[in-house]
């Protein structure tokens, strides 16, 4: 007779504990233990628990390949189960590892395979072929695709949050936090009156008893300074969607600016041809609005434009607005907005452009590049990369909750009669043709921040606190991307021939970019190079790209001017005509303007649950090499980290969205 002793360990979620019955066996490439119940003195599988169990076997196991949990239920009462982890010492002192971090539900038999990851080829025993291919076939048939409208990325197969997987859902921590946060504005606003008023705004200063509920610096900048010219130019950098500018060379023939409206701007001793070729102008263009069917908000028709900005960088290095048309089709009644028009004209000039920003931030950089992609990333990672492949490893912790996230997003925000169709100008209609027309324009190179910055020539610019934080993290990434992929990958071949690679690579070209060629996304890898290159691309959406685009929303949407959601009046198709009374009753009404920065504060808070950029709490890799390489990439973060508030420190508005400890490891909110 020989022992082994198993250490089981039990998770700290709400609930994870159980009462039911767990029993153990053990499968080794010489046989297969006894089924042991696992039972000491006292409970067992309570709460944060590590326990001890002896196996007992008639003869030696030899290398332990599987474990399998068998659960039954006392009483026919459903009970889940999270379990960690389990660790089985041999007679010979040697330490197997099986990771498994899931829910175990109801009565079930599952299997777990050891720890150290494997590609298909490296798979060196038929059981743990026909193991891996059973759990493959397995998720798809839970994990399945559908498509939620024309035109968009595919999506998982369910219509409603009480339909994922157990394994998919948010924590009860994280439930408790989302929902109370809803609570407690939601009734703040009932309270004071404002979430059912129809009525515009009375002045300015009462916007400001919206967000009571929480005021922070970022907030108490943008109502001092959001009427500035620099401020609006400096969002462009370092605001909501920070990478929509690019050089302009070449001023449109469809924005007829000329050297007279822009000389007082520009200042004596050059001309807007001279600057041209200096490289100093540049242009924030949002043609892709041109024709989007507007919504209706208190069922008033609401309106939408289609603007082009001209700004320039002057000599302190300040990004100044030059000139505004807010529409598509020059001519007279389409005038060119300047900064020495009159107040109001001017504002009112600046503030539809920053509502354009939030059509094109919240339709195509939020929900398309990040939370949309972000899905088919996680999807196509399920359905096609089993436990023990090294990729799946590597990915998983970038898929927490993101399944939930968005199925919430689908039934709440985006949906008919959801947050988005009765808040914003857009509607459901208008949100559904302005992601399509985005997934029609998206490329590869502009999910790549190098490829990127260099495609909008804007590497030059100064005090660009996104460029330069996000190149530090892209690289960052890079890195611990290829330590992992050149330990599991030692030839081209190897990746040609990793068919489960190859299956999840070609479903994100099929389902999640609808097989678009003209998008540059490989539809298979055939190169090591090829495949980091898409690894850290999927790995920065939906980590750093996401926190630059999400983590500021009600920083800088709160003081609603600087980030209408709609438009209730249509743009002015002359100068001279605009004066507060008529900016106060084209701005979003007073319920409009509550439930949207109602969202962006739940959207933008921290969960309560977040696991940051580069910690791993669960040890999904057993081998010492990736393990080092994590510690690597956790130093190099702390690097980036303190370079980031050290800089922050001697600005008057510091730049935090990606500092690493406030970027979350996954979508999930």
């Amino acid at each position: 007779m020989v022992q082994y002793t198993a250490c089981v360990s039990t998770g700290t979620y709400v609930g994870s504990q159980t009462k039911d019955w767990i029993l153990l066996t053990l499968v080794g490439t010489k046989g297969t233990s006894p089924q042991t119940w696992l039972d000491n003195w006292g409970p067992d599988f309570y709460y944060g628990a590590d326990s001890k169990y002896k196996i007992t076997c008639p003869q030696d196991l030899g290398d332990i390949l599987l474990i399998q949990f068998t659960k039954k239920s006392l009483l026919d009462l459903q009970d889940s189960w999270y379990c960690n982890f389990v660790k089985v010492t041999s007679p010979q002192g040697k330490t197997y590892n099986f990771p498994v971090y899931q829910w175990i539900e109801g009565r079930s038999t599952v299997a777990f395979r050891e720890g150290k990851a494997r590609t298909p080829a490296f798979e060196p025993l038929d059981p743990l072929s026909d193991h891996r291919k059973k759990e493959l076939e397995e998720r798809r048939e839970s994990y399945k695709w559908k498509e939620y409208a024309p035109g968009m990325p595919h999506c998982l197969d369910v219509s409603s949050t009480r339909e994922l997987e157990t394994n998919s859902r948010f924590s009860f921590t994280k439930c408790y936090f989302l929902f109370s946060r809803l609570t407690v504005t939601a009734v703040e606003q009932r309270l004071k009156g404002y979430s059912t008023s129809k009525k515009s705004w009375e002045s300015l200063d009462a916007i400001k008893k919206v967000f009571s509920f929480k005021r922070d610096d970022m907030i108490e900048y943008i109502i001092e300074h959001w009427k500035e010219d620099a401020f609006f130019g400096y969002q462009f950098l370092n605001g909501l969607n920070p990478n929509f500018i690019r050089k302009c060379t070449e001023i449109p023939p469809n924005f007829p600016v000329t050297e007279a409206m822009v000389a007082s701007s520009l200042g004596k001793g050059t001309t807007l041809m001279e600057e041209l070729e200096k490289g100093t102008i540049y242009i924030a263009n949002y043609h892709i609005l041109d024709g989007i069917t507007a919504g209706r908000n208190n069922k008033l028709q609401q309106y939408i434009a289609a603007p082009i900005c001209l700004l320039h960088l002057t000599h302190q290095g300040q990004l100044m607005p030059l000139a505004i048309q807010l529409s598509q089709n020059p001519g007279p009644e389409a005038p060119i907005f300047l900064p020495s028009d009159s107040e109001w004209d001017w504002i009112l000039a600046k503030t539809w452009v920053r509502n354009s920003h939030f059509y094109v931030h919240e339709a195509v950089d939020h929900l398309l590049r990040t939370h949309l992609l972000a899905e088919v990333f996680a999807l196509a990672t399920i359905r096609h990369l089993p436990m023990c492949h090294p990729l799946y490893k590597l990915l998983i912790p970038h898929i927490r909750y993101t399944f939930n996230i968005n199925t919430l997003a689908r039934e709440t925000l985006i949906s008919k009669d959801g947050v988005f169709d009765m808040a914003t100008g857009l509607g459901y209609e208008g949100l559904n043709q302005l992601c399509k027309r985005g997934l029609e324009a998206l490329t590869y190179s502009s999910l790549c921040l190098p490829e990127d910055l260099e495609e909008h020539d804007v590497c030059s610019l100064p005090n660009y606190h996104y460029r330069d934080d996000g190149l530090e993290l892209w690289a960052a990434i890079e890195s611990f991307v290829s330590d992992i992929v050149d330990f599991y990958y030692s030839r081209d071949e190897s990746v040609r021939e990793d068919y489960e690679l190859q299956g999840w690579i070609k479903d994100i070209f099929t389902e999640g970019f609808l097989s678009r060629k003209s998008s540059g996304i490989p539809s298979s890898f055939n190169t090591i190079v090829e495949l980091k290159k898409f690894l850290t691309m999927v790995i920065f959406t939906v980590t750093a790209q996401h926190a630059a685009i999400n983590s500021g929303q009600y920083g800088h949407g709160a003081w609603m001017p600087n980030f209408p959601s709609s438009m209730r009046k249509p743009p002015p198709r002359s100068k001279g005509t605009s004066c507060l009374e008529d900016y106060l009753d084209t701005l979003p009404a007073i319920n409009t303007t509550c439930t949207i920065i109602g969202t962006l504060y739940v959207l933008s808070a921290p969960t309560g649950d977040s696991v940051a950029l580069g910690n791993y709490p669960n040890e999904y890799f057993t081998e010492k090499e990736p393990q080092q390489f994590i510690q690597d990439f956790q130093d190099r973060l702390n690097e980036i980290s303190r370079k980031i508030e050290k800089r922050n420190w001697s600005l008057p508005i510091g730049y935090h969205h990606l500092n690493p400890p406030e970027i979350e490891n996954s979508v999930s909110i």
